[in-house]
């Protein structure tokens, strides 16, 4: 996938995200819980989809490092 794509499929998940009822509820999405990280990362379909694009764009961009020379 190009780069480009990837960014644009991030961003569609991420305004789905904004919307979200328990990112919006202050209490409930304090920094010091580790419930919406979990509740994102598992329960949640926008969450896992999003996982899976950060992780392609994570290897696209190893693969341009790679091709530079640069460590990985």
């Amino acid at each position: 996938m190009e780069r480009n794509r990837v960014i644009q499929k991030m961003d569609k998940h991420l305004e789905v995200c904004k919307t979200c009822s328990l990112k919006l509820d202050k209490r409930w999405a304090h920094p010091s819980y580790n419930r919406l990280q979990k509740h994102c990362n598992e329960k949640c379909p926008t969450g896992k989809e999003l996982r899976k694009v950060a992780e392609d764009l994570e290897h696209i961009v190893r693969e341009k490092r790679k091709k530079k020379g640069m460590i990985a």
